[in-house]
């Protein structure tokens, strides 16, 4: 008795962003992701995430390694406030892929503004960096973001670079959570700061 092999099903898992993160500053990097991209982050959002919870936590995210260096809990924290739609300290898979888009985006405009090769970037080209990156900030406002991280005004490593960045992506993702209309303008309450500033 012959039997005739039956062909192969394969399943192709396709990440579909829910609807809800397509209102955000970030979703375009997400979409930018091909199928191929997204399944080797999937591979290394499963690496991360330790506990098997199925999301990743500061504390698993601040292994992350970037040009041999531990991304650290200070700037973990920051990048996970950022994408964390529903603010419980954890993101899923969907809010990791365009937490790692936006690490390589923020890495190529570095580079592109590192015109002397040194491994660093003055407030100058940190200005144009974040401009290149979509964070179009008044000079002055960076020059506050650069004192904050150089005190001494010495150009800032890429880790260094990634926690300012970090900081002004928190600092645009707390206003959108409070702008859903997108109208540019936010009416808060004394409390609302002090919460905006905590999570900051």
């Amino acid at each position: 008795m012959y039997f005739q092999a039956q062909p192969m099903m394969t399943t192709v898992v396709q990440f579909q962003a829910p609807v809800v993160m397509q209102g955000m500053w970030y979703y375009n990097l997400y979409a930018q992701l091909q199928q191929q991209q997204l399944m080797e982050m999937n591979a290394w959002f499963i690496s991360m995430d330790r506990d098997r919870s199925g999301t990743i936590s500061s504390h698993e995210l601040q292994y992350l390694v970037i040009g041999g260096t531990p991304l650290g809990i200070d700037t973990a924290n920051k990048l996970i406030r950022c994408f964390d739609r529903n603010r419980n300290g954890q993101i899923d898979f969907y809010e990791y892929a365009a937490l790692h888009a936006f690490i390589n985006h923020l890495y190529r405009c570095f580079a592109a503004n590192d015109r002397n090769f040194s491994g660093t970037i003055d407030v100058r080209e940190i200005y144009s960096a974040l401009a290149s990156a979509g964070f179009s900030l008044p000079f002055q406002t960076v020059n506050l973001y650069f004192m904050k991280y150089s005190p001494t005004g010495a150009p800032l490593l890429f880790t260094q670079y990634l926690n300012l960045c970090a900081s002004v992506a928190l600092t645009r993702s707390l206003f959108e959570w409070s702008d859903p209309m997108r109208t540019g303008m936010i009416h808060i309450t004394l409390q609302q700061l002090f919460d905006m500033f905590a999570l900051a």
